[in-house]
């Protein structure tokens, strides 16, 4: 029998201001599809009260993570 263990990443985005969001968008929206188009299989969830903020599901671990979204152009806080 394989375990397959789901880890939790936290991020945040190094330039909010960067994006183009009013009050009722969020980013997750598009780190879920710069992850899917890197073929990482994840769960994105915001942050409620930091926009720049959010969560990452999957079975990456955290440098896999990161390294697809900032080829992505999405930059990410140390």
């Amino acid at each position: 029998m394989t375990i397959v263990e789901n880890h939790k990443h936290t991020f945040q985005v190094a330039d909010l201001g960067a994006w183009d969001l009013d009050e009722d968008r969020s980013i997750v929206p598009s780190i879920q599809n710069a992850l899917e188009y890197a073929g990482i299989d994840a769960v994105v969830d915001g942050e409620e009260m930091n926009a720049s903020v959010f969560y990452v599901y999957c079975k990456e671990n955290e440098a896999t993570v990161r390294e697809a979204l900032e080829s992505d152009g999405i930059y990410l806080e140390d």
